[in-house]
């Protein structure tokens, strides 16, 4: 150093140019940053990936599922087997490559005997059916039959064909009086005998409107139908004289199975040839009573006969 030159000393307080950050560094520590975030994305995205997969496969196994045979529901025979005779039937012999294998054999169904006497049974068995509980087979009862047993009226209806529908057309002229009672009776009797499958109405004839039982069609033979016709008979009295024609038509139209037709007189006998028209395809069956007075005997007997009926005739004899 040479006297008299001047040397400058920097200060501490100014910054140098090689303490300040250089512009490229800072821009070179900001790329690398963004780098990072980007790669750390990245590796979750794809761990998420991989962890996925794996559960796909744990739940969704991708091999080809084994086929399990569904249980076979079997038969239960319901009754009463004979232990000394009943023998179950062999299995036929197979060839040894048609044998089925222990897990298969659990599956066969047995064989079901056509009758109930391949099973030992020798007489008949009452079977219950569900839901009804009688035991006793009245499939009639149900309606569950073909058809239902005709009822008797008076002694007539034997000789009938199932009947479910039943129409009674019974005089209550005035010279029937001294014994409607017993003709109350017969009704009575006669309807508690129907069945729930069957259907009945009542029409009560004279000189006038005929009177029928509410509500004026055929209604179903159960409790309260026939306990409303039991109360309204009560309330029938005999008068008037004897014209069964509209009463006749009116039974006809209900189209039943059966018409029972009683009266104790003559009537006009053109009502022959009238149900010879109503009833031209005789699907109705016509039973005819005469009570007590032979007048109309023949008239009715010939009715009876045309239209597939029976005829009887009621005297005090036949009375309870």
């Amino acid at each position: 150093m040479q006297m008299g030159q001047i040397t400058s000393i920097p200060s501490p307080n100014k910054a140098t140019n090689q303490d300040k950050p250089s512009p490229n560094r800072a821009t070179a520590s900001t790329q690398l940053s963004g780098a990072g975030v980007i790669l750390t994305w990245v590796a979750s995205i794809l761990l998420h990936i991989v962890l996925l997969g794996v559960m796909l496969w744990v739940v969704f196994p991708f091999s080809t599922p084994t086929e399990e045979a569904l249980p076979v529901a079997l038969t239960e025979y319901i009754g009463t087997v004979n232990k000394a005779t009943f023998q179950p039937s062999p299995i036929p012999s197979q060839a040894e490559s048609s044998q089925p294998t222990p897990a298969e054999a659990e599956h066969v169904v047995p064989e079901i005997p056509a009758t109930l006497a391949d099973l030992g049974i020798t007489k008949n068995v009452d079977v219950p059916i569900i839901g009804i509980g009688t035991g006793k087979m009245d499939m009639d009862s149900y309606g569950l039959s073909g058809g239902a047993k005709a009822p008797d009226f008076f002694g007539l209806g034997s000789s009938a064909k199932a009947a479910k529908r039943v129409v009674y057309v019974v005089d209550r002229s005035g010279s029937m009086t001294d014994t409607f009672q017993h003709v109350r009776a017969e009704l009575t009797r006669s309807i508690s005998s129907l069945r729930r499958s069957q259907k009945f109405h009542v029409i009560f004839f004279n000189a006038g409107v005929p009177l029928a039982n509410p509500p004026h069609k055929l209604v179903s033979a159960i409790k309260a139908q026939k306990k409303s016709f039991f109360d309204f008979l009560q309330t029938v009295r005999p008068d008037g004289s004897t014209h069964p024609e509209i009463a006749m038509r009116q039974a006809l139209e209900l189209k039943p199975d059966m018409i029972y037709f009683l009266t104790d007189g003559e009537f006009d006998p053109s009502l022959v040839g009238k149900l010879d028209q109503w009833n031209s395809d005789r699907k109705v069956q016509i039973f005819t009573i005469a009570y007590f007075d032979p007048g109309g005997a023949k008239l009715l007997e010939l009715i009876a006969r045309e239209h597939q009926g029976a005829f009887k005739f009621i005297t005090e004899l036949d009375l309870p």
